[in-house]
């Protein structure tokens, strides 16, 4: 009798732990790394766990984009060779020194905690300016180069 209680209450305690969901990373540099691993390997299910609804909307965007490409030419290896994060209440800031198999590159990620889990916010999007006189200047350049073919012509 003893050991059909002992072998019940084990099987109790595997099933629990079968069943319990994976931890997602607590802090801003492990949901970073996390993210980012499971982005390198286009594991975008995994990726939008650690995301925001805006990063997620980002992230499905960009995997229909790859569903047309050969799954080893779009993996990565990203190394962190430096996260810095700075916190303010519900928001961070990283500031990251990458090295991939490529290139060694500077990128940063912007957290916001949502439900006391942190997650990766989708990058603004970057607006330019131009001055007109820089556009005009480049349009006579074009215009003169042209002429200039014409008159050699």
């Amino acid at each position: 009798m003893k050991y059909i209680i002992i072998l019940l209450c084990t099987a109790v305690v595997v099933l629990a732990a079968c069943t319990k969901q994976a931890e997602l990373p607590k802090t801003p540099e492990e949901v970073v790394k996390a993210y980012q691993a499971y982005y390198d390997q286009n594991r975008f299910a995994e990726a939008k766990l650690l995301s925001t609804a805006a990063e997620q909307k980002r992230l499905t965007d960009l995997a229909r984009m790859m569903e047309s490409e050969s799954a080893d030419s779009t993996q990565f290896t990203t190394v962190f060779l430096s996260i810095k994060c700075r916190t303010k209440g519900d928001s961070a800031f990283c500031k990251c020194r990458c090295k991939d198999q490529y290139e060694t590159y500077k990128t940063d990620f912007v957290l916001l905690r949502r439900q006391k889990q942190w997650r990766i916010d989708a990058p603004k999007e970057e607006r330019y300016e131009f001055d007109n006189s820089e556009i005009e200047g480049v349009v006579d350049t074009l215009f003169d180069l042209i002429d200039v073919e014409q008159q050699q012509q």
